[in-house]
């Protein structure tokens, strides 16, 4: 008699994009104040740095193709 085949366990997601939502979280629930201040202030500079990146890395890479 063939049953189910086993159940694999699942190992939870890591990587960059569970970080910045566990960052998210953190700071909507974490109970001490200076987690939540650390938790948003490294998701602010997150932020800023993909901001900049988007904006300035176009603009070298036009200017050194020119």
């Amino acid at each position: 008699m063939h049953g189910p085949p086993p159940a694999k366990t699942r190992q939870p997601a890591t990587g960059p994009l569970r970080r910045v939502l566990r960052l998210i979280v953190e700071v909507d629930e974490s109970p001490t104040r200076l987690n939540r201040i650390r938790a948003a202030l490294l998701l602010i500079g997150l932020l800023t740095a993909f901001g900049l990146l988007g904006y300035w890395l176009p603009t070298l890479l036009e200017r050194a193709w020119r």
